[in-house]
């Protein structure tokens, strides 16, 4: 037995527990960046919709588009609700908001 110092078995149990915590954590935080990434893209067309909202009841405009952040969002008002279209992740995604509510 080792008085001295850290034995190279509790060295390597201490370097085993350790990879165990940060590999668990990876998959994780991946998720949690994934999820903030996709809430941040819809709050940006909720903010979108809001803006386009503002533009129907003040002008005739029914359609147009807007640039956040490098991503497109494209909105139209059919008489009852705006629907704004996006692309998250190669897919594109769809939210439609009723500007009476």
């Amino acid at each position: 037995m080792n008085d001295k110092g850290i034995s190279l078995v509790e060295t390597l149990l201490t370097l085993v527990i350790l990879l165990t915590v940060f590999i668990s954590l990876i998959p994780l935080s991946y998720q949690m960046l994934s999820t903030l990434n996709s809430e941040k893209l819809e709050l940006h067309a909720s903010e979108v919709g809001y803006q386009a909202a503002k533009i129907v009841l003040n002008a005739t405009i029914f359609s147009g588009s807007e640039t956040i952040e490098g991503v497109k969002y494209d909105w139209n008002y059919d008489g009852t609700q705006i629907c704004i279209q996006y692309i998250n992740l190669d897919e594109v995604r769809e939210k439609c908001i009723n500007p009476g509510e």
